[in-house]
This record gives C-alpha cells, sequence and structure tokens, in this order.
C-alpha cells in the first residue's frame, strides 16, 4: 500500500532521506484509506499531511471524503479549497472558500475572508489574462471597470468632468459583472447549488462505537452514585452531576476526587454541559437516560411545591426581620444557604422564608415570619452570592424541621381579617390620621437621616384605592414599621397582628411617643 510521494524526509540519523519514510509514519498514524472511512478528523488531518507532502489529489480525495461525512463542518471545506489551489482549480476553490466561510465560527472568519480575496485574485488574474487584459495599475480603462483590483478601495479616475458621473458609470459596470462575463456567473451559479445541496445533506454524525466495549458504570456520579444528569467536567477531567459538583464546591474550591484546585471552574461554572458525554449516555442508555431525567424532574417538582400545603414545607432563611413589601438585600456565603438559594432558582419558585433569630442565645428562631421573592442574583467568582429580595407574604410556622443542612418549616400564610363594612368609617378615619401623623413625622427628621432612609427604602409609597382589602395592609404603613427606630420585638408584634385596625392604633401610639421625644430633646439639652 505504501508507495513514493515528492517531498523530503530524514533518516536516524539526520540525513536526508526518501520520502517513503515520511510516509511510512503518515499511514502509521492516519491508517490506510479504508480504515476508518466515516471518521472526518482522520480524512481532515491526513489531507493537511498529504498535501504538505505535495501530494495534492490524494489530499483533495480525503478532503472530499470529509465532506461528505460531514457536510456542515467548515475544515473539510477548507481542507478541499487548499488541495484545489494547489491543483489550479481556482474556481472551484473560491466556491469552497466560500462554503468554509458561510459554516465558520465567527473568530476565524477574518482568514477565511484573506484566503477568499487570494482565490478570488487568482481566479480574476487567470480570466484577465486568457483574454488579454492585466492586472496591474496600467491596465486600460475598460479593463478596470470589468475587472477591479482587490488592492483597490476606490474606483479609477475618470475622464469626465463630472466625478459623479464617473463613480455612476463605475458602479454599474461593476453591479453588471456577473451579466457581462458569463463565466464569473457560472462560478455563482454554481456556489448557489453547492450551498443548496448542503441544506439538504444530512448533518447527523455519530461516530461509531463499539457497544460491547461500554460500561454503564462508567457514566455514574461518583458523589451521588447515580447515573450522570446535566454531566459536567472540571479542568482536571473528572466528571459529575452539575448539582452534585455545585454542592461539593459551597464548601471547597478543590476538586472532589483529585482535591486540585478548580477555582477557574467555580468562576464560571454555571457554563453549558460537557456536550459528549450528555450525547454518548443517550446514545448507548437511552432507557436510564429518560429515568434519570424523570427522577430528577421529579426533585424538582417537590422542590416546586413548597408552601402549597403542610406536607410541602418552606426553606427558611436565619438571619432579620423581614417586612412586606420592603426589599430586603442579602449576602449569601453560608455553603448551606448557597444550596437553598440554588434549589429555589432551579426549582423556579425564587422565594423563601425569612425569620429572625431568638434572643438572649436561644437556638432556634421566632415562630413567624415574611417570605421573600428573589428579584436577582449576582454571583460573585468565589461562589457567593449578592441577592436581591423583597419581602410577599407573612407567616406562621407549624412545624419545624432540617434538610441537607437548612432549616425547612411547614407553615399557614397570615392575612388580615376581613373587615365588616359597619366598621369601613372607623377605619378611614384612623387611617388617613395616621398616614397624615406618619408623613408629618418624616418630613421633621433631621435632613441626612433622611437622605439614607430615602436612598435605601425610597419614597413613601402611596394610598392604594381599597387598601382594606389587601391580604397585608397598605403598603405605606410596612414602610413606616421599617424606617422607625423600634425594637425587633416590637416590629415582629407588628407582623404577626391580623387585625388592620389594631395595627393602625399600635403605629398610632408609636409615632405619638417618638413625635413627643423629639419635641423633648432640645428642652432636655437645654437644661443641661
Amino acid at each position: 500500500m505504501l508507495r513514493q510521494l515528492p517531498g523530503r524526509s530524514r533518516t536516524s540519523n539526520g540525513q536526508p532521506g526518501g520520502a517513503g519514510t515520511h510516509l511510512q509514519v503518515i499511514y502509521h498514524d492516519y491508517g490506510q484509506a479504508g480504515s476508518a472511512p466515516q471518521d472526518h478528523l482522520l480524512l481532515s488531518n491526513r489531507s493537511h499531511v498529504l498535501h504538505t507532502l505535495g501530494c495534492a489529489e490524494e489530499a483533495l480525495r480525503d478532503a472530499e471524503a470529509a465532506v461528505r461525512c460531514r457536510p456542515e463542518w467548515a475544515k473539510g471545506y477548507f481542507r478541499k479549497a487548499v488541495a484545489l489551489t494547489s491543483l489550479g482549480r481556482f474556481e472551484d476553490a473560491f466556491i469552497s472558500f466560500l462554503q468554509c466561510a458561510v459554516l465558520e465560527e465567527f473568530n476565524s472568519l477574518q482568514s477565511i475572508k484573506d484566503e477568499i480575496a487570494k482565490a478570488l485574485h487568482r481566479l480574476l488574474k487567470r480570466l484577465t489574462s486568457s483574454w488579454g487584459f492585466s492586472m496591474d495599475g496600467r491596465s486600460s480603462h475598460h479593463c478596470h471597470s470589468y475587472f477591479p483590483s482587490p488592492t483597490c478601495s476606490v474606483p479609477p479616475e475618470s475622464d469626465s468632468e463630472d466625478s459623479e458621473d464617473g463613480r455612476q458609470q463605475y458602479l454599474s459596470g461593476t453591479s453588471a459583472l456577473p451579466e457581462k462575463v458569463p463565466h464569473l456567473r457560472k462560478v455563482l451559479e454554481k456556489f448557489k447549488h453547492e450551498m443548496e445541496k448542503n441544506k439538504k445533506a444530512s448533518t447527523g454524525y455519530v461516530r461509531c462505537i463499539d457497544l460491547d466495549k461500554l460500561d454503564k458504570n462508567d457514566f455514574e456520579c461518583t458523589l451521588c452514585f447515580r447515573y450522570l444528569y446535566e454531566p459536567v467536567t472540571t479542568p482536571c477531567g473528572h466528571s459529575f452531576c452539575r448539582t452534585c459538583l455545585d454542592r461539593c464546591l459551597d464548601h471547597s474550591t478543590n476538586c472532589p476526587l483529585c482535591k486540585t484546585s478548580i477555582r477557574v471552574y467555580l468562576a464560571e461554572r454555571r457554563s453549558a454541559v460537557t456536550e459528549f458525554i450528555e450525547v454518548a449516555m443517550k446514545t448507548v442508555m437511552p432507557n436510564e437516560c429518560v429515568e434519570r431525567k424523570r427522577q430528577h424532574e421529579e426533585e424538582m417538582d417537590e422542590l416546586a411545591a413548597a408552601g402549597k400545603d403542610p406536607h410541602h414545607e418552606i426553606p427558611i432563611f436565619i438571619a432579620t426581620l423581614a417586612i412586606p413589601t420592603i426589599s430586603c438585600p442579602l449576602h449569601v456565603f453560608e455553603p448551606r444557604y448557597r444550596l437553598m438559594i440554588r434549589r429555589c432558582m432551579e426549582s423556579g419558585t425564587r422565594e423563601f422564608g425569612m425569620c429572625m433569630p431568638l434572643e438572649n442565645g436561644e437556638n432556634g428562631y421566632a415562630d413567624f415570619g415574611t417570605m421573600l421573592e428573589i428579584r436577582d442574583i449576582e454571583y460573585t467568582q468565589d461562589g457567593r452570592s449578592i441577592v436581591n429580595t423583597v419581602g410577599s407574604r407573612r407567616f406562621k410556622i407549624v412545624s419545624k424541621n432540617v434538610k441537607d443542612g437548612y432549616n425547612t418549616a411547614s407553615v399557614e400564610f397570615l392575612q388580615d381579617d376581613t373587615i365588616p363594612s359597619d366598621s369601613l368609617v372607623e377605619i378611614h378615619r384612623l387611617h388617613d390620621t395616621v398616614h397624615q401623623l406618619a408623613s408629618h413625622w418624616f418630613d421633621s427628621i433631621e435632613s441626612t437621616t433622611k437622605r439614607r432612609i430615602l436612598s435605601h427604602y425610597s419614597l413613601m409609597p402611596s394610598v392604594e384605592g381599597e387598601y382594606w382589602t389587601i391580604p397585608n395592609g397598605p403598603a405605606w404603613m410596612w414602610w413606616i414599621v421599617a424606617i422607625l427606630p423600634l425594637d425587633s420585638r416590637i416590629q415582629l408584634s407588628i407582623l404577626r397582628e391580623t387585625s388592620l385596625l389594631r395595627r393602625l392604633e399600635v403605629i398610632h401610639k408609636i409615632l405619638r411617643c417618638v413625635i413627643i421625644q423629639q419635641c423633648d430633646r432640645p428642652a432636655v439639652t437645654a437644661s443641661q
């Protein structure tokens, strides 16, 4: 099967040797012609080597075989175009370069454009030389109007006194180029035909695999001991389920198997899954992949049902007292809360409960809290996150539990009691009084303090229509509760209250006391 090919080689002593030595190495690395007829990578690499040795015909055959295997692969057309150029078939080379440009990624497109320009220049040079024209600067005006030089960016000078007419004449000549030069029109039509043929060609390709040599256990995750789901591969070459690796990286930035630092992956760990492993699993074990996907979806459905009934618990974040309608930014760095926030996002609920811890060193947390809705998350390179949330529903805890390190609880959601129609007049009167008093108190605050409040909580919300029917009452009331200098236990007592009338009465008393203290403060200072 070996034959002499043009080229130079060296013997074992470093002296120039025969071309057969090179060829033996090539066929040892890439196999003989029929060993892998469907391996586009092998065919492309062998085409490149053969072209380097000066075997353009053989290189073209391998490049065409690679194109047949993968008609949507740009490099196959590039190999074909290079071989065609060496054979002097510039028209076909130009078409192959154009096909490569259509399929190539953006980051390599500039080099393809350069090759297209060279191929077009060779083609035009051949055409003009066959017709007795020249491509240099001494060409006639007629020649320039039909075959502009690729290096020329402006039209040639016109003999007409009106330069605009000269430009129009030039543009009309170049735009009609395919019609006036049948040979170039034929090239463009051939390119169109090749592109249409590629659209009809099959784009699917699966490398031949001996299924008897595969072990399904090779696709098990070493962390959860189940088949891989959304497999990701670390820079050190180990593959895990995405969720399993994320949980490990919450505690350490090292690979769970070899303990190599994978901080680079941690900064970009929400990238795409490892496509090769995913396709291989679907090819080798399709039934197991369907079952593994079903298990994952059931787990996500269980998380998504949080809070729907007493049997589905909500995750609890223990940090501070959250208040309805008020924003609550969080810095999440503990591993258990990283996991909790990630599950809230993956399940689609985008919410969790917030409760304040018990005082006096007691373990546990308060029996009342507020649900927080996640608006957006900003992740840092080391896995921490800044979570922007806003308070929504209030709840009362029925039972407490722990799941995977973070707290969970069965809850009963709170709503304000329905107001009887005969009590609406009293509610309106008290509401307007408290709202006016709150506005007066806020206007009397020192300017620096007021700017800080506005920068964090924004302006006081407007009074809603039919505010007495809102489950949590008017939003301005919670805004006042958030900015008042109150002990967290007092705020908790207001949060748990379900009577709008009593809540307004408590806020009314607090505002009067705060205003009285502000009025008495200068007098006390003067007496001292």
